[in-house]
């Protein structure tokens, strides 16, 4: 007779969930002429700072400034940090394309292993499965692993064609549903302040020209351990070339952009995700730090080395600062794409609400972009709180999207023309910053050449990102009928990094789960850590037992940035 209390708990009977609609039936409507085509979903995050794994390597071309990219120094971003390798990689090819993956619907969905061994490639697997495992079957999407983006099986799987996420170099060699260059102007930060959209006003600061390669230049440049193949392409601080020439000019001209600006203003680079590349800049003492953040010097030095000093070993030791690392990825291959520019834009003062709209666009049956927006939420962002802008999730309130749906109804027109009218059809997703102000002051103004907030239908409303792709906020629109049917009026979705696996979370969590007021959207489970890293969705009836369950959550748990 065995002992109270020494029985194994029972396992927690997980509802199954159904959702709304899904992606593919999404991308169908918006998109007539695909409706039969069998398109394969690509959902992976990129970095141009390091390789993910042996199989999947770093953007050369479309260079993109990413949380790591950003914050990491230059000379820990190399191919031989395994550990940064790893922790990016987990992110990135496998929490992201759960995400997704659990609102795709019944298409092939692209995953890539994070590893070659029979037993990694068995976890990925089991981790995805299980993910979607409680989605009702006639919406769960056909998991497909390859090992890097080579090797995508599009035979195999009768793929047709490719919907992907973010631009990784390597989809240039398959069919697609969009241009890789177009889809790349559309996710930039300077088009959209030449787009006429309203968006603050906009200092764009390009490059000139680019710099010459190694072996023209001096014989710093030419040695090979100058530019190990393992590191980021750098221009040494010692280079008496052409190259160092370059970059000192380049780097002193953005300097002084910098310099000259008063603050408040926004300091951007060209192209990333999830909130990285972006400093908000209110006192002196800011922009000191952004000065020193992108020179590497120490925020009492405002001028950077242009290589010509004495090799001191403090110089040795001193990060090339965010300039040094991006500058030199300019090549002729990417220069038309002006991936190095920055730009300094006006300050939204005292926003009234921070949304992040969510809508599809859609094309005529003609297959000429006709710029027609599927509303499908707008959704209030919560980023962190240290000054560096990460966005970590997003909360809903479906009792109040006819509401907002009206508000931002003729800014979501104006959007979806633009993008229609660059042959792009399918998700969007904008984040607006609203102000009490019908018109542009305080800080903030019209976009050259652009309407500013204040037209019909704007609603005193400014785009200050616009990521022409899905969103990390477009599952809660999706999961309205899930949540309301239980009586549960607010939901948000966010990402966690948490001790143990998934067993003992929904263990931890059992009546949440059970009720459906809890959902893993995506989940990996590092098995030498000990450790996992999530994204979740709750739900409640109201927004003060909503902030009450993330409370409870967050106490337990650590934020995840991208």
């Amino acid at each position: 007779m065995g002992s109270l209390g020494t029985e194994a708990p029972a396992e927690v009977k997980l509802p199954t969930v159904k959702l709304d609609t899904t992606l593919t039936e999404l991308y169908r409507l918006a998109s007539p002429k695909d409706a039969h085509t069998r398109l394969g979903w690509v959902s992976c995050g990129i970095t141009s700072g390091v390789d993910f794994t042996a199989d999947f390597p770093r953007n050369v071309k479309f260079v993109y400034e990413d949380q790591t990219f950003v914050s990491i120094p230059s000379r820990k971003l190399s191919n031989g940090n395994g550990k940064l390798k790893h922790s990016l990689a987990k992110k990135h090819l496998s929490l992201i394309p759960q995400r997704d993956a659990f609102i795709s619907g019944t298409a092939p969905v692209i995953f890539f292993n994070l590893g070659r061994s029979p037993e990694q490639v068995e976890h990925d697997r089991r981790e995805a499965e299980a993910t979607i495992s409680v989605l009702d079957p006639s919406q769960r999407p056909e998991l497909v692993f390859c090992p890097g983006p080579s090797k995508i099986p599009m035979q195999e799987h009768s793929i047709n064609k490719l919907e992907y996420k973010v631009i990784f170099d390597g989809l240039e060699a398959y069919p697609l549903t969009h241009d890789l260059e177009t889809h790349w102007l559309l996710n930039s930060k300077a088009g959209l302040a030449r787009s006429g959209l309203p968006t603050p006003s906009s200092q764009i600061i390009e490059t000139e020209g680019y710099p010459p390669p190694p072996e023209s230049c001096c014989v710093v440049c030419r040695e090979p351990a100058a530019n190990p193949s393992s590191h980021l392409p750098s221009i040494p601080r010692m280079c008496t070339g052409p190259r160092g020439e370059w970059l000192a000019r380049e780097t002193h001209r953005i300097l002084a952009a910098v310099r000259a600006r008063r603050v408040p203003f926004v300091f951007k680079t060209q192209q990333a995700f999830g909130g990285a590349g972006t400093w908000l800049v209110t006192t002196q003492d800011q922009k000191e730090q952004l000065l020193a953040d992108l020179s590497g010097s120490s925020p009492t030095q405002n001028e950077v080395n242009d290589g010509k000093g004495k090799r001191e070993e403090e110089e040795e030791e001193q990060d090339s600062g965010l300039l040094g690392k991006l500058l030199p990825l300019l090549t002729p291959s990417n220069a038309h794409l002006r991936p190095t520019t920055v730009l300094l834009t006006d300050l939204v003062s005292d926003p009234t609400g921070d949304y992040g709209l969510t809508f599809v666009v859609t094309s005529s049956e003609s297959g000429t972009g006709s710029g027609e927006p599927l509303f499908l939420a707008a959704a209030e962002q919560m980023i962190t709180d240290d000054g560096s802008s990460a966005w970590i999730g997003s909360r809903i309130h479906y009792g109040r999207q006819e509401e907002l749906r009206n508000k931002f109804q003729g800014l979501v027109e104006r959007i979806a023309r633009w993008v229609a009218g660059h042959g792009y059809v399918g998700p969007v997703g904008a984040d607006v910053l609203c102000t009490s102000r019908s018109s542009s002051g305080g800080g903030s103004s019209r976009s050259p050449g652009g309407g500013g907030p204040g037209e019909e239908g704007d609603g005193g409303c400014y785009i200050v990102d616009l990521n022409v792709r899905t969103s990390g906020s477009v599952s809660l629109p999706l999961l309205r009928g899930h949540f309301m049917g239980k009586g549960l009026e607010c939901a948000s979705s966010f990402s966690i990094q948490v001790r143990g696996g998934r067993r003992e979370f929904v263990e931890k969590w059992r009546g949440a789960f059970e009720e459906g007021r809890m959902l893993i959207l995506s989940w990996y489970e590092d098995l030498e850590e000990g450790a996992s890293i999530a994204d979740v969705v709750v739900g409640a009836e109201d927004e003060e037992r909503l902030a009450e369950l993330m409370r409870e959550v967050r106490l337990n748990t650590e934020e995840v940035t991208f």
